[in-house]
C-alpha cells in the first residue's frame, strides 16, 4: 500500500529529527525527563541536555511557538539552543511556511538553527531562508553542513 504524499513527508521528516537526536546523544546531550523544566535542573547538573517539541513562547499570531529541540550546554549554550528540521524531498508547502518561521523565530528569545534538507523547495527558497540569518537565526544548514559543524565541536 502505498502512503499518500502527507505520510511520506512526516516520514521523511521524521527521520532527519531522528538524525538530530542521534548526533546530540553522540555529542553527549542527554534527553530530558521533564521538558517543562529541563534548564533549570540541568544548570543545576551542569550537563548538556536537550528536550523535543518544547513550547518556547509565542507566535506571530501569538499562539504556542513549539520548537523541535531546545538544548542547553553548561559552556556553549547557556541561555538555550533550539534546533529545528525542515525535511521537502518533493514539491510541497513547507518553502511557504519560511517566512512564517522567520518570523517566530526573530521574535523568540532563543538563538536558533535551522537544518534545511531534502531539495524539493521551490527555486529560492532556500537562498532566501539562508538570507535571513540575521538577529537569533545563526545557521540555516543542509544535514551534510550540520554535520561538518558538530563535527567541528560546536554543538
Amino acid at each position: 500500500m502505498k502512503k499518500s504524499q502527507g505520510a511520506q513527508a512526516n516520514l521523511t521528516g521524521n527521520r532527519l529529527e531522528r538524525f538530530i537526536e542521534f548526533t546530540l546523544l553522540e555529542c553527549g546531550y542527554k534527553k530530558a525527563p521533564n521538558k517543562r523544566n529541563f534548564v533549570a535542573g540541568l544548570e543545576e547538573a551542569q550537563k548538556p541536555g536537550y528536550a523535543t517539541q518544547v513550547t518556547i513562547g509565542e507566535t506571530i499570531y501569538n499562539t504556542r511557538l513549539v520548537c523541535d529541540f531546545l538544548l542547553y550546554h553548561p559552556q556553549k549554550w547557556t541561555t538555550g539552543l533550539v534546533i529545528e528540521a525542515k525535511w521537502q524531498q518533493v514539491s510541497g508547502t513547507v518553502d511557504e511556511k519560511f517566512p512564517y518561521f522567520v518570523m517566530n523565530i526573530w521574535k523568540s528569545e532563543y538563538q536558533t538553527i535551522l537544518v534545511l534538507d531534502g531539495g524539493g523547495y521551490r527555486q529560492g527558497a532556500e537562498t532566501w531562508v539562508r538570507m535571513m540569518r540575521k538577529h537569533n537565526l545563526l545557521h540555516v544548514f543542509n544535514m551534510a553542513e550540520f554535520q561538518a559543524w558538530v563535527n567541528n565541536g560546536n554543538l
